[in-house]
């Protein structure tokens, strides 16, 4: 269903011309008659004018179509015309159903993960140990290539992809050998509007699982008893004994996740030497505890991906006499639990965002803060005390636990520009 030869005859609209939607209308040019396409930013419809000859279509609206390519970032609920995707929900697909349902399956294996935190790292580590026997592996979706950039007609490959919640609530017709849920805490609820909701949507790669294939989920997950297909899903036990030597993975958050990506690689036949030989050359992403510099006893972290509290609690029990930068535009209903919070691991709090206050009042009593408005005066600030502390050893951790769009245009521009900071400081 889907493919790039059934859409052929359709009249299909693309909707959202960022990345992914660009090589879905390079792709689809070139094989379905009936194109529209339509992006609601002025400069992202300029942007791309001078390469694609096809003609945007401001009254989308007005027509029919067979199928709408959405874009996944954009909100059909929140949406001008949002009437009219409602009632065509049905019609609409991503470029990942198009993928899928054109290559090979028989001569293919396509892996899926999704979850709230750390999707990106472990779909990149899998990557990173499967290409070590099988070098066509390829990183598609929510990070990595689009999708319909890739060679779709080519065979023996392993496509690895990660998902997010918007990409699961709108792909019609996913196809998965394989497909696993890290785990589940409150996140963009702005969109999804409640909990609920956002699980359900996570929940729903299970229903894409092939006839013999397998999802998995962690031990003490919570929401087994809400997943349709339960005979193809697993329950992975956490390792009790690997022989891991990489401090990046050795953190006892990642220890759930580290034991789904080791049964998932172990059902692609992948030996365990290989697993344990590749786990420890792996490095962490950019933005996401990357160690930026070093000096006696000071590190600098860049954890800016951290753009929910349980995100950030990740590095806050793992790092010591943290230096705290933390702030920005907090997600709707994410409620920062400083309680569960290792106190003596935070020894000050450097606020930034454009409204700080709100950030402030979540803030326990019991913990120090300094209400710094930027990154630079926060970086200033917290590498002033770190030094005049001097303990052994101490890290300055951005972890913003919020979005950055109050400040900027996305976390990896926060990141970029921290990092930047960071090694303008002189003597480290």
């Amino acid at each position: 269903m889907v493919s790039i030869k059934f859409l052929k005859g359709k009249k299909v609209l693309i909707f959202g011309i960022g990345v992914s939607g660009l090589a879905t209308v390079n792709k689809l040019n070139k094989y379905v008659n009936n194109i529209s396409i339509w992006d609601d930013n002025a400069s992202s419809r300029k942007k791309v004018k001078k390469e694609i000859s096809l003609k945007f279509n401001p009254n989308f609206h007005e027509a029919t179509y067979d199928f709408i390519v959405m874009s996944p970032g954009i909100s059909i609920y929140s949406h001008a015309h949002s009437s009219y995707f409602v009632k065509n929900f049905s019609k609409i697909i991503t470029d990942l159903d198009i993928f899928v349902n054109s290559i090979d399956l028989k001569k293919n294996k396509i892996i899926a993960i999704t979850g709230t935190n750390g999707k990106s790292t472990f779909c990149k580590l899998l990557q990173h140990v499967i290409k070590e026997k099988k070098k066509n592996t390829f990183l598609l979706g929510n990070y990595g290539k689009p999708a319909l950039s890739q060679n779709y007609k080519s065979i023996n490959n392993i496509y690895i992809l990660e998902l997010s919640s918007y990409q699961i609530e709108y792909s019609q017709f996913l196809k998965l050998h394989a497909c696993a849920v890290l785990n589940i805490t409150p996140d963009h609820l702005q969109r999804h509007k409640t909990f609920r909701n956002y699980v359900n949507i996570k929940l729903k790669i299970f229903n894409s699982l092939l006839k013999n294939g397998i999802g998995f989920v962690e031990e003490n997950f919570p929401y087994t008893g809400d997943i349709k297909t339960k005979n193809n899903v697993k329950k992975i036990i956490n390792l009790k004994k690997l022989d891991i030597k990489n401090e990046f993975l050795l953190k006892k958050n990642f220890l759930p996740s580290i034991s789904i990506v080791f049964q998932i690689l172990n059902f692609l036949n992948i030996s365990n030497k290989i697993i344990i030989k590749k786990f420890n050359s792996f490095k962490s992403l950019p933005h996401r505890q990357e160690v930026v510099k070093k000096n006696k006893n000071i590190c600098f972290v860049n954890d800016s991906k951290a753009t929910n509290f349980d995100s950030a609690k990740f590095s806050l029990e793992f790092f010591s006499n943290i230096y705290w930068i933390a702030g920005g535009l907090l997600k709707k209903n994410d409620k920062p639990k400083f309680n569960l919070l290792v106190k003596k691991n935070i020894i000050k709090i450097y606020i930034i965002g454009k409204n700080t206050s709100l950030f402030k009042k979540k803030i326990n009593k019991n913990y120090i803060y300094k209400d710094c408005k930027t990154i630079q005066v926060a970086l200033d600030y917290a590498y002033k005390d770190a030094q005049k502390d001097n303990f052994k050893n101490s890290t300055i951790l951005l972890s913003p636990a919020a979005a950055s769009f109050d400040q900027f245009k996305n976390f990896e521009e926060r990141g970029d520009v921290f990092k930047f900071l960071v090694k303008e400081i002189k003597n480290v």
